[in-house]
């Protein structure tokens, strides 16, 4: 499902988010952070990549929710989708960083 940079700059828009399937605006979310040697990028909404990087470190990202497949069946992503299809289509979830995470950019 992931895709390199030059296919999703050509149909970002018409795909849709690879996390939840809403024909939303999207934008390129590495799977595994580039700090992290991932080069693969998947069309993201808004909502979907700050619930992603909320509650999964980079670490985390790499070694064990690195396909976007690991994240869709993680029960926390599960409950976050059943909260995000209730919503208006025009909302979107925004939140500060997990406080459980280290303040560490790259931890």
């Amino acid at each position: 499902m992931a895709m390199l940079l030059k296919d999703y700059q050509i149909g970002c828009m018409i795909e849709g988010c690879v996390f939840c399937k809403r024909k939303v605006s999207t934008r390129g979310h590495h799977v595994v952070p580039r700090c992290k040697g991932g080069e693969e990028i998947a069309p993201t909404c808004h909502s979907c990549e700050d619930f992603i990087h909320k509650t999964w470190s980079h670490k985390e990202l790499r070694d064990a929710f690195n396909t976007v497949e690991k994240i869709q069946a993680d029960p926390r992503f599960q409950k976050f989708l059943r909260w995000l299809y209730k919503q208006q289509p025009s909302a979107f979830f925004r939140t500060r960083r997990n406080r459980s995470r280290s303040s560490q950019p790259y931890g």
